[in-house]
């Protein structure tokens, strides 16, 4: 008997499967990736083979699992709602979804000046030229985060791996029925896709019970809430102990409208280049405040950090 086999033995009937499951899952995560902290709030240094690795033992756990797409609205966010933050921090994965994740995690591994003003000096300097590496010579950067996971991107694999699982998938979210219209796109894009179902329902708490009992008659394996953060990352936790079929659940944010055509993603060069938000400035204007949040605030609360902590 190998050595410390003999803890199975100790175990109940039917305990077992589980006690394996939930030791692989966290011997999995210990020898993929690790996280890492901005602004007190947890990043996983994970690259998109090791997420689907990751999603795939999930999906045949007898455990539940919340992923996260963090980005640094996320962050901003979580300095002022200790709830949310808490939601990403507990979280099983937190998918880095942002090209200024990038920067500030490389940012924040260079070192610094014993002396406070030299300091201040010192990483006004660093944030210029870590900035400009994002464009000119992204490599750099990646060397602290491999790279950005955005959670539109994710849903399409997602699909696929449902459909090669023989998983069932749940859009709940989405304006104006989006979500069926997505639904009816992924299941042309991937024959023999499972859609458990699609409703639009709503972020406040009034409407959890209708939503989980739409959910739990559907049974499905994997639960996508497209509310917008931290609205339906709030949901998810709120809710996801009162849906024992769900396995995977993920907050996608806009990928609905993105997938449906509702609204038209950036090229892929600007989105390479971590222009993305710009491109969304031209095209959604009306987002100004929450681009200048992930962008100049974002920048400012990370130096700030590097100033101080250091």
């Amino acid at each position: 008997m190998r050595q410390g086999a003999f803890l199975f033995e100790l175990l109940p009937d039917g305990c077992y499967n589980e006690f394996a499951n939930l030791m692989t899952v966290r011997r999995l995560k210990q020898q993929l990736f690790m996280d890492l902290k901005i602004l007190e709030t947890k990043v996983d240094k994970i690259t998109t083979p090791e997420v689907f690795k990751q999603l795939r033992v999930f999906l045949h756990s007898e455990n539940q699992h919340h992923l996260v797409t963090t980005n640094p609205e996320f962050i901003m966010a979580a300095q002022e709602d200790n709830e949310f933050r808490e939601i990403l921090n507990q979280a099983d994965i937190s998918i880095p979804d942002g090209i200024g994740l990038l920067w500030a995690a490389k940012f924040l591994s260079l070192s610094a000046a014993k002396n406070k003003l030299l300091r201040v000096f010192q990483a006004a300097w660093q944030v210029v030229y870590t900035g400009a590496s994002l464009v000119f010579y992204p490599r750099y950067c990646r060397s602290a985060l491999p790279e950005r996971i955005s959670g539109t991107d994710l849903v399409r694999p997602l699909a696929k791996l449902c459909t090669q699982e023989g998983k069932s998938l749940y859009l709940l979210g989405g304006r104006l029925r989006v979500g069926g219209k997505t639904a009816a796109i992924l299941q042309k894009e991937f024959p023999g896709l499972k859609i458990a179902g699609t409703y639009e329902g709503e972020a406040s708490v009034k409407g959890d019970q209708e939503s989980c009992q739409r959910i739990n008659k559907a049974q499905p394996d994997v639960l996508l809430v497209a509310y917008g953060h931290p609205r339906q990352e709030k949901w998810i936790a709120r809710n996801l102990a009162k849906l024992p079929s769900v396995k995977v659940a993920i907050g996608v944010g806009g990928a609905y409208d993105f997938i449906a055509g509702k609204v038209q993603r950036a090229p892929g060069f600007m989105r390479s280049l971590g222009l993305e938000w710009l491109w969304r400035l031209i095209k959604q204007p009306q987002r100004v405040g929450r681009i200048f949040t992930a962008t100049a605030k974002f920048t400012w609360a990370v130096y700030k950090e590097k100033v101080r902590r250091s």
